[in-house]
């Protein structure tokens, strides 16, 4: 999906304090500038974050809070992939969108390297909730 004029996201990676500092490390030190101007601003953490040990599970969140990056145009697909990649070890969600509403929603599970789109997620589950509704009623019989 190509998005155009200005790019807006939220984006929330949650894991081990010891890969939110990794990715955190990564956004910082420019990770992502051939996309985009990257701003620390952008990074939120979890409350919790600053006393959490090494391995607990805690977030950090990418956001613009709705004031745009002008850009002519990014590929989703491409900044994704960047991201996804850097971000193995977590779970990745999140949303991209531009002024015109061109929206792609994607999670990435911890351990894979890339993402998919949230909504054929949702449909691939109810698939599965579905044939095993039918091996549920197919017992009962």
């Amino acid at each position: 999906m190509i998005l155009c004029d200005e790019f807006y996201f939220e984006i929330t990676f949650t894991g081990a304090k010891s890969e939110i500092k990794r990715i955190a490390k990564f956004l910082k030190s420019g990770g992502l500038e051939e996309f985009f101007d990257f701003d620390d601003s952008y990074i939120s953490y979890d409350d919790a974050y600053f006393d959490a040990n090494e391995e607990e599970e805690t977030w950090l969140t990418l956001s613009n809070d709705d004031y745009g990056i002008e850009i002519d145009e990014l590929d989703a697909d491409e900044l994704l992939e960047v991201l996804c990649r850097a971000a193995k070890n977590l779970h990745v969600s999140g949303s991209l969108y531009d002024i015109n509403d061109e929206e792609y929603d994607f999670i990435s599970k911890a351990g894979d390297s890339y993402q998919i789109d949230k909504r054929k997620e949702a449909l691939f589950n109810e698939d599965e909730d579905l044939a095993q509704d039918d091996e549920d009623d197919e017992m009962e019989e």
